[in-house]
C-alpha cells in the first residue's frame, strides 16, 4: 500500500499535540511518529496542516511485521534504536500488537529490515505480515 509522510517542524509540543489530534481525524491516517520538535503523519491520501512549517513530503510504501519477543517498552527502544538508523521514511512499534509498521522508500526491500532486527540476537523475531 502507498503511503505519503508529512514532516513538521516546530519547536511548540502544544503545536505537535494539535497536529497529532486532527492527523487521527484525517481520512487515511495510519499513524504519526514524533522526534525532537518534529512531527511525522503517515497517511494513504493528502494531509495538510498550517499550525507547523512542512519541511518534506516524501512517498513510500507501507510494510506490516510481526515482532515477537518483545516483552517491555525497552525491548521496543531496543528495536527502535536500530531501526532508526536504516533507510525508513517512518514507523511505528506496538508492544502490546507486537507488530510494526514501516514505511520504506520504494526500492527498499522489508527483507532487509527483518534481517537487521532478527540479527540483534535470540530474543527478537521478525516477520513480513
Amino acid at each position: 500500500m502507498a503511503a505519503f509522510v508529512y514532516s513538521y517542524y516546530t519547536a511548540d509540543d502544544a503545536v505537535i499535540e494539535q497536529i497529532n489530534s486532527s492527523a487521527e481525524l484525517h481520512p487515511g491516517f495510519l499513524f504519526t511518529s514524533r522526534g525532537d520538535k518534529v512531527i511525522k503523519v503517515c497517511s494513504t491520501s493528502e494531509f495538510a496542516s498550517h499550525k507547523a512549517d512542512l519541511v518534506s513530503t516524501e512517498k513510500g510504501n507501507v510494510h506490516k511485521l510481526t515482532l515477537l519477543g518483545m516483552t517491555c517498552f525497552r525491548c521496543v527502544n531496543a528495536i527502535s534504536a536500530v531501526v532508526k538508523d536504516l533507510p525508513v521514511l517512518s514507523y511505528t512499534i506496538s508492544l502490546e500488537g507486537k507488530d510494526g509498521r514501516f514505511i520504506l522508500s520504494e526500492g527498499v526491500d522489508i527483507n532487509m529490515i527483518v534481517s537487521i532486527i532478527n540479527a540483534m540476537g535470540t530474543k527478537f523475531t521478525a516477520s513480513v505480515q
